[in-house]
């Protein structure tokens, strides 16, 4: 598969995923890299790099299991977030990222897909290094010390087992938090020794605040302290990393994006992103689209949420912005004026899967989908 600059070898891919058992086809990697500037070149040696789970993928889940989400494969009714952010820095975008991931297969209650396992954090890093000689294409190297790569994971850790098996979790809080949290070190390692230098490290984004909880304050609570837990350990994990490796860990961050959140359900940060609705999704159902069940909204860009757990199109465009500012200014403390701003510069409150800064410059100008007569 080959999209703008980067390269990813099919053959690469099936060796990978039969080596835990299944047959694959291969990740998307990238859009093409535009400058938002409108001149000079895009650092196509210095990529945006991301592991993660749903909240990151950009059509892997469809692309290896055949499985539909919604706009273009992605978890969402618009571009996620580091399509956003890759745009704002001016970087190709590499996505190893795919719905359903954990931490790493030990940590899955049930990680299979059809006998197949959903490829985990620590086995998307593994791939990329096999496959990171081919990467940037044409025979270029990707500059390791001047690439950043962001480790999104935990989701699945955490609520994806509970929504099953509450009991379970509730039992192994302790036991799951630690393996998330050791995961996570050891995707940090991997990456730092593999010469890697600027790193982003995301909490675990408070899914016990979408509309799957809402109505069950009882195991929101139970959840939140599970989630409060679960970033403290990621917290120390990379304060531990930073401290031990001091004098080469100066670009290696954690991304609050609980913060993030409380600032973006406030009320002037909603209205400056028109947004109206924080307790319902659009979509009901499972977000297979030939299920039943399944039902849409007529006004998904102005939910908070898209479905009962992912975030929806505005949401992940603020986070995206969000993102790319923490990167160029890592010090900076947010607060709820900056949101307002930048939901204004970007004209967030208007963007649309078809209509925002990366179909303005021509990065995702594709039409809309799925439309609601799908």
């Amino acid at each position: 598969m080959v999209l703008g600059k980067f390269v990813l070898s099919v053959a690469a891919t099936v060796a990978f995923t039969a080596s835990l058992g299944g047959n694959v086809a291969a990740f998307p990697t990238n859009n093409s890299c535009h400058n938002p500037s409108g001149h000079g070149r895009c650092d196509n040696d210095k990529p945006f790099i991301v592991f993660g789970d749903s909240l990151s993928d950009i059509g892997s889940k469809l692309a290896i299991f055949g499985e539909q989400s919604y706009w273009e494969g992605h978890y969402s009714n618009g571009p996620v977030w580091n399509e956003y952010t890759a745009y704002l820095l001016n970087r190709p975008l590499i996505n190893y990222s795919i719905g359903g991931a954990s931490s790493s297969n030990s940590a899955l209650v049930n990680g299979t897909k059809n006998g197949q396992y959903i490829p985990s954090l620590l086995d998307q890093i593994d791939y990329f290094f096999k496959n990171s000689t081919n990467a940037a294409g044409s025979g270029n190297n990707i500059n390791t010390k001047e690439s950043i790569v962001t480790l999104e994971i935990g989701g699945n850790n955490l609520f994806t087992p509970f929504d099953s098996s509450p009991e379970y979790v509730i039992a192994s809080k302790d036991k799951l938090v630690e393996g998330l949290a050791q995961d996570i070190a050891k995707g940090l390692q991997k990456v730092y020794d593999a010469g890697y230098r600027q790193i982003l490290v995301w909490d675990v984004y408070p899914v016990y605040n979408a509309p799957a909880l809402v109505d069950d304050p009882k195991n929101k609570a139970i959840m939140k302290g599970i989630f409060d837990n679960a970033n403290v350990k990621i917290k120390n994990v990379v304060d531990e990393f930073v401290s031990k490796n001091k004098e080469s860990s100066k670009h290696i961050k954690l991304f609050n994006s609980n913060n993030l959140f409380n600032l973006i359900v406030k009320p002037e940060v909603l209205s400056a992103l028109n947004i109206t609705d924080i307790k319902t999704p659009c979509v009901s159902g499972n977000h297979n689209m030939d299920s039943p069940d399944y039902k849409i909204c007529d006004n998904g860009y102005q939910h908070l949420s898209y479905d009962p757990i992912h975030p929806a199109a505005r949401t992940h465009h603020i986070l995206g912005v969000l993102a790319a500012e923490f990167i160029k200014n890592p010090e900076k403390k947010f607060v709820a004026n900056d949101l307002i701003h930048a939901a204004k510069k970007y004209k967030i409150n208007e963007a649309t899967a078809e209509d925002n800064i990366l179909s303005r410059d021509g990065v995702h100008n594709v039409p809309p989908y799925p439309s609601k007569s799908d």
